[in-house]
């Protein structure tokens, strides 16, 4: 069993939507919290600053990158994303 060390809450702020403003007010938020937390600086500006998306890849896409590596930050560090 994994001893977390800490806990950090943004379930709450994702979203279901897939357009751009929606996907960038969310990953805005999230950034917001995760700022407080020096284990995610390498991720805040991709947060901030989510691409509009094309044929191929649309915003929650590129946010879902994002979040892969926000997760991946967290498990290497022990953080419970809740």
């Amino acid at each position: 069993m994994t001893n977390w060390r800490k806990t950090i809450k943004i379930k709450h702020l994702l979203t279901e939507k897939e357009d751009f403003v929606n996907v960038q007010n969310s990953t805005n938020k999230i950034a917001n919290v995760l700022k407080e937390h020096f284990e995610f600086r390498s991720i805040l500006k991709k947060l901030r600053n989510i691409p509009k998306g094309d044929d191929y890849f649309s915003p929650s896409d590129y946010a879902n990158k994002i979040l892969d590596e926000m997760y991946d930050i967290a498990n290497m560090e022990k953080i419970w994303i809740d």
